[in-house]
């Protein structure tokens, strides 16, 4: 893709994928200019956002923003529902769709509403929450973040799906809910958790355990998922 173009078909590719969202009380704000893609080095910069074509994934910068308790979100914004969100992230999700769109994902579906999400399909990714502690570097997939009450268990280890939000009357609704990843679904996040526990927003909290201290810079690694033999072969058994 060349750069200078790269933006454009992002905000063409964003708009194609427009459907209509339930209506949540959300505090809509008006709708910003994209930023513009810079490129540098191989490397993109669109507003806060990093972006590595080479290594497939988009880089955000943050803070840890609760270390126990309920969540629905893994991340927000500053904007959005902190009161549940393990992570608030220093960038805006406009920027952060467009980075996800210059690695060349599509949406193929989401969440119908809150909390309903039949046919969990769609790109995928790994997340991973890096940091620094004690002057060694740290790094844990986000599901590691996250405990189901009900069970006592961590999340297991699985990718993420891009869900990609919606652009209704024309807002991009996740930019007006501040909203980056979903732990409970929620079609106007940009990335949401597969799992059956994501249909529920009661069992998931934050897992004391290995949540980093309150306050510690983050950055929010959002990988294209790479698919091991197994899963190959078990989408071709499928027939997908």
């Amino acid at each position: 893709m060349i750069p200078r173009y790269a933006s454009f078909l992002c905000l063409c590719a964003l708009a194609a994928s427009s459907i209509r969202a339930q209506h949540f009380s959300a505090v809509d704000r008006p709708m910003p200019a994209p930023s513009p893609a810079v490129w540098s080095n191989g490397l993109a910069r669109v507003g806060a956002v990093l972006v590595d074509p080479s290594n497939r994934c988009v880089l955000v910068q943050g803070y840890i923003n609760q270390t126990n308790g309920l969540v629905e979100l893994l991340a927000c914004g500053p904007e959005g529902k902190t009161h549940e969100s393990l992570l608030v992230l220093k960038a805006s999700p406009l920027d952060v769709n467009i980075g996800l769109l210059l690695l060349g994902l599509k949406a193929e579906g989401r969440p119908t509403e809150v909390g309903v999400w039949p046919d969990r399909r769609g790109p995928q990714l790994d997340l991973w929450v890096e940091w620094q502690q004690n002057g060694q570097a740290r790094r844990r997939r986000a599901e590691e973040l996250v405990c189901n009450e009900q069970t006592g268990r961590r999340l297991p280890a699985t990718p993420w799906i891009y869900t990609g939000s919606v652009i209704e009357h024309g807002y991009f609704r996740a930019l007006s809910e501040d909203s980056y990843v979903a732990t409970y679904w929620d079609p106007w996040s940009l990335i949401n958790l597969p799992l059956p526990c994501g249909g529920d927003d009661h069992v998931l909290i934050a897992n004391e355990e290995t949540v980093p201290p309150l306050g510690t810079p983050v950055c929010l690694r959002l990988q294209l998922h790479q698919a091991t033999w197994w899963e190959r072969f078990l989408k071709r058994l499928r027939g997908n």
